[in-house]
């Protein structure tokens, strides 16, 4: 790029030498010194926009593989409070067949002995087996929500710390095109200034010391400026 703003200084130069007579070497050096900083600038520019764009995307990358792992996890999380809830209805099952089997083994071993489970002390001692066998039950059924509802709750925490990784990637990319925006207004005012401070366009740098030395023909006059 440089060569490129080289060659195209020279030959600026030579046309501004054949149209306003400015010595060529001098025009050169003026217009040349301007291609390369303009060259130089714009690859600088290019650079630090294109770096910027990277980072973002980068950024954002990182941050949408972190969201998935989260979004992964919310998913097993929700599957094991699940299961927890089917084991809780299983043990749950357990219990009241357990007490069903008991009052059983109590109901034969009293009708063996010709007591009369209908009434009396019997009677209540088969109830409270029955009663407290459903108690186990539903203790077991709450136990198991209990763990549901804290896998449940692991899988929300997942699900928003996805999002806010999902958000901060996305953030982190518009980031990226700003600071890219940013990078490029800076180097272009840079190239500029650059280009302005080689040529010196303020008193036209090396193109404005050289016409100090151009002759104008004016008719018969002759001036020299």
């Amino acid at each position: 790029m440089c060569l490129i703003g080289a060659i195209a200084g020279t030959a600026l130069a030579a046309g501004l030498s054949s149209t306003i007579g400015i010595s060529t070497t001098a025009a050169a050096w003026g217009i040349v010194g301007a291609g390369v900083a303009l060259a130089t600038g714009i690859g600088s520019t290019i650079a630090g926009v294109s770096s910027s764009i990277q980072q973002g995307n980068a950024q954002q990358a990182m941050y949408d593989y972190k969201a998935q792992i989260e979004l992964n996890n919310a998913k097993i999380a929700q599957q094991n409070a699940g299961q927890e809830r089917q084991a809780g209805i299983e043990e749950a099952r357990l219990q009241r067949l357990k007490a069903m089997q008991t009052i059983g083994t109590q109901h034969a071993a009293m009708a063996a002995n010709n007591i009369d489970v209908t009434s009396g002390t019997p009677l209540d001692l088969i109830e409270d087996t029955a009663t407290f066998g459903e108690l186990d039950a539903l203790m077991s059924e709450y136990n198991a929500e209990k763990r549901a509802l804290a896998y449940e709750q692991q899988a929300q925490n997942f699900a928003n710390q996805a999002n806010l990784d999902i958000i901060s990637g996305k953030n982190a990319r518009t980031s990226g095109y700003l600071n890219a925006f940013s990078s490029g207004i800076s180097g272009l005012g840079s190239t500029v200034t650059g280009v302005i401070n080689s040529t010196g366009l303020g008193g036209f740098g090396s193109l404005g010391r050289a016409s100090k030395n151009m002759r104008v023909d004016t008719g018969s006059y002759k001036y020299l400026v």
